[in-house]
């Protein structure tokens, strides 16, 4: 179902507090973009494009993507201030017979209709640093909702493990590491179930990984176990994966006879 949303309304209204690491008192504002808005997103996206250091963390996509979201598709969400736009993030709302990131999911798997993408979000460098790819998160996670969208997927690249941080401390869990079959890219897929209680671990049963080992964690992915910590202090990030609870087999009654003295 398209809602028709007005580029006019604001969704949200803050101060930005850092400017290139320096206090600043910066208001801003969100709002949802229209196709009159479309010009300035692809010089935006374009713009942060060229300032990857890897192109590996975050790639193109076709040049209809960001007008696709701003329809039937999906919503793009666009962060002003000082009369331009300085951060973008696009929830995609995938329809029966397309390709869709729960495609991926191990296990059973819900309906596309009742799954959401979060599928691109970028911040101007100046301004990283104000917690805006993590509000970006919660304000598409409750309009999810609001569509009857409670599934979220995301997929992050191996080589950008600040997103990857974000996510997971928004409610998201890595579930697979995926080869992407047409650039060989990796990204770890996502996925935050809003209609069921957070998992509850396994005590003891925590693996650590370096982003790297990537063998490693597909072997304890195809095991039950789920990535839900990202330490980036290190050298290296490392991924904390454990065992829900509701994985560990029940002991046969046989078993627990045998073991009653």
């Amino acid at each position: 179902m398209t809602v028709l949303l007005s580029p006019e309304q604001t969704v949200h209204t803050g101060k930005l507090r850092v400017r290139r690491g320096q206090p600043v008192c910066v208001p801003y504002r969100i709002r949802f973009l229209g196709p009159a808005d479309l010009p300035a997103l692809e010089a935006f996206r374009g713009y942060i494009f060229g300032q990857l250091p890897d192109i590996d963390a975050y790639f193109p996509e076709t040049p209809e993507f960001a007008g696709l979201h701003l329809g039937e598709r999906g919503v793009t969400l666009g962060l002003e201030t000082e009369g331009r736009l300085i951060g973008c993030a696009i929830l995609g709302l995938p329809l029966p017979g397309m390709p869709a990131f729960v495609d991926d999911l191990p296990g059973a798997r819900p309906a596309v209709t009742a799954t959401a993408h979060m599928a691109s979000c970028m911040v101007h460098p100046d301004f990283r640093g104000n917690g805006l790819q993590r509000l970006l998160v919660t304000l598409r996670t409750l309009h999810a909702l609001g569509a009857g969208r409670p599934h979220l997927f995301s997929r992050v690249a191996l080589s950008n493990p600040r997103s990857l941080s974000n996510l997971l401390s928004g409610g998201f869990l890595v579930r697979r590491v995926l080869v992407m079959h047409a650039s060989g890219r990796l990204r770890y897929l996502l996925h935050r179930d809003l209609g069921a209680a957070p998992p509850a671990w396994v005590p003891g049963s925590e693996r650590v990984f370096a982003v790297p080992e990537l063998e490693e964690q597909k072997a304890v992915i195809e095991a039950g176990w789920i990535g839900r910590s990202v330490e980036l202090d290190g050298p290296v990030p490392l991924v904390t994966y454990a065992r829900p609870v509701e994985a560990v087999p029940a002991v046969p009654q046989d078993a627990v006879m045998e073991t009653t003295p």
